[in-house]
């Protein structure tokens, strides 16, 4: 099952790379064309941006500079657990610091997503008479929590288990 898992994994981390590179330079390109009265031209490419508001590109520009290295990063971490899942001790200290990295990693792009939109709502030239609405995820911060708790279980097995290494 661990290997299926990193399989999985890696299948998400490659996934979320080509949308990065795929999306980042085509949302770059109709940023430019919504600034520049709906179009852009570079030699070989034209883009055409009518009627879509520069502060739709900036947002989701923006979230997906943060969103892909962020779920490469987290997805890291986890091929990381996995594999000491798959050589059979996933209880090591590694692994503590590994569950609080990825808890981290999510509150963060929470959190620059937030900004993002608090940014973008505060210049009102950007999104026009529409603009974005600002909201957060319970289950999001449940989750957060819960990555720090599983940390804290898994540091407190490893310390458990080694301690009973030395009992004889």
């Amino acid at each position: 099952m661990a290997e299926a898992m990193t399989v999985l994994v890696t299948v998400a981390m490659w996934i979320a790379g080509a949308f990065g590179v795929i999306g980042i330079p085509v949302l770059s390109l109709g940023l430019i064309a919504s600034l520049s009265n709906g179009e852009a031209s570079l030699p070989g490419i034209e883009a055409l941006a009518d009627g879509v508001s520069p502060g739709s590109f900036v947002i989701v520009l923006g979230l997906l500079c943060v969103i892909v290295p962020g779920v490469i990063f987290i997805c890291v971490q986890m091929r990381r657990i996995l594999l000491t899942l798959v050589e059979g001790d996933p209880f090591v200290p590694e692994n503590a610091g590994r569950l609080s990295r990825i808890g981290v990693a999510i509150a963060a792009m929470e959190i620059i997503r937030i900004a993002t939109l608090l940014v973008v709502r505060a210049m009102p030239s950007l999104v026009g008479d529409a603009p974005p609405k600002l909201s957060t995820q319970l289950i999001l911060w449940i989750s957060v929590a819960a990555l720090f708790i599983l940390s804290q279980v898994f540091r407190e097995g490893t310390r458990l288990r080694d301690e009973e290494k030395m009992t004889i």
